[in-house]
């Protein structure tokens, strides 16, 4: 599954739980938006190997706004992996496949520390 795909299944899978997702898989795209003052997002789901740019980019960058949850994936995991993503501030790491029910739990547990509610990135 390419990461547009995976993406795409994500976001149909939480956008059935009535969450407002937006799709981003261009890491300039990514980077935009984040900086963006004017878009507030809840969480920050993204894949841990991606082309041009890293998961670990996308926490770095995310780190600079307060309290905003990084959830990161991977297929490419393992305990070594996932303690330095969780060290990094990773809210929390999933390894692929990630079943729809394992995203939606996580997810909403995410939401509860986000201090703002309504659009999942």
């Amino acid at each position: 599954m390419t990461i547009r795909e995976c993406s795409g299944a994500m976001s149909k899978v939480l956008a059935g739980e009535g969450m407002q997702v937006t799709g981003v898989s261009d890491p300039v795209a990514v980077v935009k938006k984040l900086a963006d003052s004017e878009k507030r997002f809840d969480v920050v789901i993204t894949d841990l190997r991606m082309p041009m740019f890293s998961g670990r980019g996308v926490l770095a960058l995310a780190s600079a706004l307060p309290e905003l949850p990084v959830i990161i994936i991977t297929a490419f995991g393992g305990p070594d992996v996932e303690a330095q993503a969780l060290r990094l501030g990773a809210f929390a790491f999933l390894e692929k496949p990630v079943a729809a029910a394992q995203l939606i739990e996580v997810v909403k547990r995410a939401l509860l520390r986000s201090p703002n509610l309504g659009r999942i990135s």
